[in-house]
This record gives structure tokens, sequence and C-alpha cells, in this order.
């Protein structure tokens, strides 16, 4: 072997750092730009459920102003009673809404690093805002008490757009949606399916690459919410940089399933 072949030159040194400290700040650029597209869709999804918030609100608002209205036309303290009891049920329900909401759609703390994952599946299911059996959809939760290494936003929102996913696969025949849990070793395994038509077999093979979305009748899906083809994309790329893995199935006659793995965190070490 050339001896020159092996030792560097001392003029290319500079050119060499310059090239490394580039990279570096390309990798930071890089980071900062997947932080910010994974936040921009959590608010792309809250603007797509405006209308549902806004329902759900008159939904909520409408009963109580009305015994509100009979209770000062009748001097009934039954009447009343029941009227402020309405009010406390109606402002309890808006701000669980509204908490699971803002926590859903700020950025999330840095340092969080581990996720209770039955906190985080029931926040989640909050942030749909309406209830799923209003849609004829049943939502079945099984999982442990256990914390994932993986921010506790960020697992709201890979749930929140495998749940909106499989909503839309059923918004016509209604169904069920089961988001189960279980512990293997120091690995956490998470399951969320529905009893839908399944993936179409045409993007199965891509659909967690960007921009890639299931087939829209506009004859029959003009009311449902238009999707980004980013999603799974951005539930692939949280799980993984978390150290963990998504996949997706489809169950003979029994719809989609997604698979998700992620490290289990001690409880001691999620509360630091």
């Amino acid at each position: 072997m050339d001896p020159k072949l092996s030792r560097p030159n001392p003029s290319q040194l500079p050119k060499v750092d310059h090239l490394l400290g580039h990279f570096e700040q390309l990798e930071a650029v890089f980071e900062q730009v997947r932080k910010g597209l994974a936040r921009s869709h959590r608010l792309t999804t809250l603007g797509m459920i405006t209308a549902v918030i806004a329902h759900e609100y008159n939904n909520i608002l409408t009963p109580v102003i009305s015994y509100g209205e009979l209770a000062l036309d009748r001097d009934d303290s039954v009447l009343m009673k029941k009227a402020v009891e309405k009010a406390i049920a109606g402002a309890k329900r808006a701000s669980d809404i509204s908490t699971s909401l803002l926590g859903f759609g700020c950025d999330h703390d840095e340092e969080d690093h581990a996720a209770l994952l039955p906190l985080a599946v029931s926040t989640a299911i909050k942030c749909l805002v309406r209830d799923p059996r209003k849609d004829r959809i049943e939502i079945l939760v099984d999982v442990p008490e256990i914390y994932l290494g993986i921010g506790t936003v960020n697992l709201q929102q890979v749930l929140v757009n495998l749940i909106l996913n499989a909503k839309k696969a059923m918004h016509e025949s209604g169904g069920t949606i089961h988001i189960t849990g279980r512990r293997e070793g120091g690995m956490g395994h998470l399951e969320v399916s529905d009893t839908g038509p399944g993936i179409d077999a045409e993007v199965f093979d891509q659909i967690f690459e960007p921009f890639v979305t299931c087939r829209v009748d506009p004859q029959k899906d003009h009311k449902q919410m238009r999707g980004t083809g980013l999603g799974l994309c951005i539930c692939h790329d949280l799980i993984r940089t978390a150290g963990g893995t998504i996949t997706a199935a489809n169950q003979a006659g029994k719809g989609a399933v997604f698979r998700i793995q992620l490290p289990i965190v001690d409880e001691l070490i999620a509360d630091t």
C-alpha cells in the first residue's frame, strides 16, 4: 500500500473540518424541520376537527341554556337544581375537552421522554371531542400501567392519528376500535385495530411514506375529513426516533391493525 494514500494531506484538513461542520449544521436544521413538521401536523389535525369541536360545544351549551331559561321562568326549586347540575356537568365536559386539546396543540416539554400508556390513550380519545358511539363506533381499551420511552404528546399524536383513520374507515358501517397493550420483557407492545375494510392494497406497501392516502370516493365521503398524507409518515418518524417500531397489517375479515413496539421506561426514571 502506498504510504502517501494512508496519510491525510495537511492542506485538506481544514476543508474536512469545514465539511464536517457543515454536515452538523444541516443535521441540526433537519432536526428542527422534523420537529416543526410534527407540530404542524398536530395543529392541522386540530384544524380538521374544528367543526366537530364547535358542534360538540353547541351540544353541551344548548341544554345548559334551555334548563337555565326554564328555571328563570318558573319558581321551581327542583328545576333550578336540575339546571345547575346540567350546567356543572356541561362545564366539566367542556373543560375536559379544552384541556386535552390545549395539551395536544402545545409544544411538548423537551425533557418529557416517558408516557404513561393508559393516560396517553384516554387523553387521545378525549381529543376526538365527539363521542364515537354517536357514530356507531365503540372504542375498547385494555392497556397495562406502564411508562413507554416516548414523549407524552408524541404518543398521543400517534394514537389520535390511528384512531381518526380507523373512524374514517368505519364511518359508513360503524364498528369497533380495539386499543390493547402488553409488556414483554423490556418492551411495550401496543395495538390499534379496527373492524373496517382494511388498508387498500394499492397503497399498503407505501402506507408510511409521505403524501400517501387511501382512495376517497367524493360521492360518498364529501363530508369526511381529508388527510394530508403525512399522518402515518409522521407517526412512523415519532416512533422510530423514540427507538421503537410501527407496522401495519390487514386482518382477514377484521380490518386493519397497527402494531407499535416501544421500550419501557422505569417509573422512577419517568418521574424525574
